[in-house]
């Protein structure tokens, strides 16, 4: 914990941390009114699976390139560009609300717009992070702290998001997210970035193909980013079926649905604090692994969960476990590459983070009309041991080349 508070010595990352911690919590108000007005509009499971894909498909196509251009561009002033274009679309969502003219075609049109609008800030966000701190051994804590805040605030605006939709609507929730980017915006406006922590030279930018090739050639970042694909393709499948669960299982309604997704939140602050005390790689890989473990567990659990009280314990369960094999992973990636290709490498992780919501809910939806919400959240924990189990192999290879890679230096002393 001494290392995670060391962090905030650094200035530029106090501004970031602040300014981005406001922003996100009025994202995940604008992200529950949003996914609460959708679940109204449908009133089917499947099609908000299908809808909520459709949503998120251009992250899915964008990604890859988006962070391939991310790497061209000066970071904080293009950050600057994305929050107020992101303030535009919350305050035209909240005049839709208002006013009650927020149809479905709308609202799934104002949704693919913030797709396409995170397809860039999302690895901008990413890649600004080593800048922010002037010593390399800040930066595990500082990517684990971002994760922290991240999650910090989903555990935070979800209920507050219920208990504002309960008390006046949605239209409200979309214009906290709006003025929230000015707090994000002023951040940035203060940082002053540091050079490269790897120190500065000539930009060597690949292309979108470029940084693939060089994740396929690399064996760690290869398992990395395919396992927690996979591993987020599953369970993004449960996670989109949160908000009938909050009304037909628990029948607790946009509140329950507030409190389920704020379980998550507090168990992936949990998640995110524990990977951020470390700082080894060779300690940060079996975590990985086992989180992978809790984390069909938890989905399993979940499945035999009925009332609100039970679901959110297995809520908290399922967001420690699958925030902290993201952030595990993220750090690993993050250790692994140079600055000048960063954003275009780090696109491929998000890639797994954003671009498995809308294979995720397809299958959510699918799975749901045909098994029921109980079996296809025990169908995804069953995948997710799988694919645990299928790499389990691979990682212990990992973890021993950088253990004997550990102690060569050692052996020459």
């Amino acid at each position: 914990m001494t290392t995670l508070l060391k962090t905030f010595g650094e200035r530029n990352y106090r501004f970031f941390f602040v300014g981005q911690g406001l922003s996100l919590i009025g994202y995940w108000i604008q992200s529950t009114a949003f996914n609460w007005m959708l679940y109204q509009l449908t009133d089917s499971a499947l099609m908000l699976g299908y809808l909520t894909a459709a949503i998120n498909l251009p992250v899915l196509l964008l990604l890859p390139f988006a962070g391939a251009l991310v790497d061209r561009f000066e970071r904080r002033r293009l950050l600057i560009v994305l929050q107020t274009l992101f303030a535009i679309q919350a305050l035209i969502l909240a005049a839709l609300a208002y006013f009650e003219l927020l149809t479905l075609p709308l609202i799934v049109v104002m949704g693919c717009l913030m797709s396409v609008l995170t397809a860039f800030d999302s690895p901008s966000r990413q890649a600004i992070v080593p800048r922010l701190v002037s010593r390399r051994e800040h930066l595990p804590a500082a990517i684990s702290l971002n994760s922290m805040l991240f999650n910090t605030a989903r555990a935070v605006g979800p209920p507050l998001a219920g208990w504002v939709m309960a008390q006046t609507g949605p239209a409200p929730c979309f214009l906290l997210n709006a003025v929230s980017y000015l707090c994000m915006i002023t951040a940035l406006l203060f940082v002053c970035l540091t050079p490269p922590i790897e120190g500065a030279g000539a930009r060597r930018v690949r292309g979108a193909l470029g940084n693939l090739g060089f994740i396929l050639s690399t064996a760690p970042l290869r398992y990395l980013i395919l396992s927690y694909t996979l591993v987020a393709v599953a369970t993004m499948s449960v996670y989109v079926m949160l908000p009938v669960w909050a009304g037909e299982v628990v029948e607790a309604g946009p509140q329950g649905l507030g409190w389920l997704m704020g379980g998550i939140g507090v168990g992936a602050l949990i998640g995110a604090a524990l990977i951020g005390t470390q700082r080894r790689p060779e300690r940060l890989w079996p975590m990985f692994r086992l989180a992978g473990v809790l984390l069909g567990l938890a989905l399993i659990l979940l499945s035999l969960s009925h009332g609100l009280w039970l679901a959110m314990l297995v809520t908290v369960m399922l967001g420690l476990s699958y925030i902290a094999q993201g952030v595990a992973a993220n750090t690993l990636l993050q250790l692994s590459i140079d600055d000048d290709h960063r954003a275009g490498v780090m696109a491929f992780y998000l890639l797994a983070v954003f671009g498995s919501i809308p294979v995720g809910n397809l299958l959510g939806g699918w799975l749901s009309q045909m098994l029921g919400l109980h079996n296809a959240s025990l169908a995804a924990g069953v995948a997710v041991l799988v694919v645990t189990a299928l790499f389990w192999p691979a990682s212990r290879r990992i973890i021993r080349d950088i253990r004997s890679a550990a102690a060569q230096p050692e052996a020459t002393r």
